[in-house]
């Protein structure tokens, strides 16, 4: 990568955000993915290749991802190792256990938080196409206001309008002492299923 991003403004692509981070995401920081339906882009713009450094789930449960994150710096920090985690997360994944948040302000855990705030669960939403069973109630998330949630438990909470942003906020995240969310506007897209 070239180190730079064009700025574009929100509501971003999932591969505009991929892009933006994979220009300031640590080599050595660990990913934790529970965007699902934005797994494709991930694997092109932030692809793993150490050992440790890469955690998602096949299938199965919503909402680990974000006690996972805390988890993996839970780990590292009594493993001697130091590194940013990096997890991406749905907006609604975030919901599952957002409790898990208090736990990395409390010990001020190396973790940044992309939330992808799409305003629905796009992974359920794909799903249900798949199945033949379009306009499943209840799959939209109008309202959230993901960063003072975030404040309200401790946390160095910012929502990103542009990529420009994303970056800018990405770094002084990589420095803050104690974990940051940063809320990314994105577009709702169908997932690969296929």
């Amino acid at each position: 990568t070239s180190g730079t991003v064009e700025p574009t403004t929100a509501p971003l692509t999932p591969t505009q955000v991929y892009s933006a981070l994979s220009t300031v995401k640590p080599p050595e920081a660990a990913l934790v993915n529970e965007s699902t339906s934005t797994m494709a882009e991930q694997a092109r713009w932030l692809p793993t290749v150490g050992t440790n450094s890469f955690f998602a789930t096949g299938s199965g449960g919503i909402g680990w991802g974000v006690p996972g994150a805390v988890g993996v710096a839970l780990g590292d920090r009594a493993a001697g190792r130091k590194r940013a985690v990096v997890a991406t997360i749905g907006d609604g994944s975030f919901q599952y256990s957002i409790q898990a948040i208090w736990t990395a302000a409390q010990h001020k855990l190396p973790v940044v938080f992309v939330v992808m705030r799409n305003g629905e669960y796009s992974i359920l939403k794909s799903f249900a196409l798949l199945e033949k069973t379009p306009n499943v109630p209840g799959l939209d998330l109008p309202g959230l206001d993901i960063e003072s949630l975030a404040i309200g438990f401790g946390l160095r909470a910012v929502t990103v309008g542009d990529t420009e942003g994303l970056v800018n906020e990405f770094n002084a995240a990589l420095e803050a002492d104690g974990p940051t969310v940063i809320v990314v506007h994105t577009k709702p897209q169908v997932a690969h299923l296929g």
